[in-house]
């Protein structure tokens, strides 16, 4: 006998994820957990940052899933992954896109570096900001281990 999926009902409302990732790229873990975290979640659509490392891991995931991706791209040229995917608006200041990519979305997936907070990184700013924004975040830790939004 299956049972149902306590959380289907607010996953069938998550239309829109947007991502945030360390320019190191994923680990293993991360990844992997990942992919079970967007499995489940099934959004249409995934915005990230079009930025190298874990950015273009996330982007490779989602389109491998069938996720629609999209980006919000930041005016660094040198940090720019150019995956290929739909630019919703020209290249911005990193911390005005992530806010952007925020409040563009129904949910954030972060996946730090570490299960510590760091000043002075973009992933655990955006993950700052949708939290003071009420927003639901999952993190996903190095050690694949993932964090669910609060209260659930």
């Amino acid at each position: 006998m299956r049972l149902d999926n306590p959380l289907q009902d607010l996953y069938n409302r998550i239309k829109v994820v947007a991502f945030t990732g360390m320019r190191q790229g994923l680990t293993e873990a991360q990844c992997e957990s990942l992919r079970q975290l967007l499995k489940e979640i099934s959004p249409r659509r995934l915005i990230h940052g079009d930025c190298i490392g874990g950015d273009a891991m996330a982007h490779e995931i989602a389109e491998d899933l069938g996720i629609k991706t999209v980006t919000r791209p930041c005016n660094l040229r040198g940090q720019r992954a150019f995956t290929g995917a739909e630019a919703l608006a020209e290249p911005e200041d990193p911390l005005v896109r992530n806010r952007k990519m925020v409040d563009e979305s129904h949910a954030l997936i972060g996946c730090p570096s570490s299960k510590q907070q760091e000043l002075r990184s973009g992933t655990w700013a955006t993950i700052r900001y949708a939290k003071k924004m009420d927003g639901l975040v999952w993190l996903v830790f190095p050690d694949g281990s993932i964090q669910p939004p609060s209260g659930l």
